[in-house]
C-alpha cells in the first residue's frame, strides 16, 4: 500500500508541475484580444498585426519562434517567466527574429507591428 501511495503521490506531483507551467502558456491572442488580429493563419504561420496604446499590459504569454516588422516604434517593457526585465525601443521599419519565448509585456508607449509567428 504504501508503494501505491508514493507512487501516487509522484503522479500527482508531475500533473502538478504540467499544470503549472500549462498556466504560463497562454496564446498571444487570447492574452491580447483588443490589440492582435489574425490576418492570416495555416500550418505553416501565424501572421497578426497588433496595435498598443500607452498602457496596455498584456498577461504572460507564450510565442513560438517569430519575426516581427514594427511599424510604429514605441517604448515596450518585457517580462520573462523567471523574472527578467527588459525595456526596448524597436526601430520602425526594422523587422528582427526572436526566438520561441514566454513573457509578459507593459506598452510605455503606443506602437504598432506585424507579428509572423512560425509553425514547425
Amino acid at each position: 500500500m504504501k508503494t501505491n501511495n508514493m507512487a501516487l503521490g509522484m503522479i500527482a506531483l508531475a500533473l502538478a508541475g504540467l499544470t503549472s507551467q500549462a498556466a504560463w502558456a497562454v496564446d498571444f491572442v487570447q492574452a491580447a484580444p483588443r490589440q492582435a488580429k489574425v490576418m492570416v493563419e495555416n500550418d505553416k504561420v501565424r501572421v497578426l498585426h497588433v496595435t498598443f496604446s500607452k498602457g496596455d499590459k498584456i498577461p504572460m504569454h507564450s510565442h513560438p519562434d517569430l519575426v516581427v516588422y514594427s511599424l510604429k516604434s514605441g517604448k515596450i517593457r518585457f517580462t520573462t517567466q523567471d523574472g527578467k526585465v527588459t525595456e526596448i525601443v524597436p526601430k520602425q521599419g526594422e523587422a528582427v527574429f526572436r526566438p520561441a519565448v514566454t513573457h509578459s509585456h507593459e506598452h510605455l508607449e503606443g506602437d504598432e507591428a506585424i507579428v509572423v509567428e512560425l509553425k514547425k
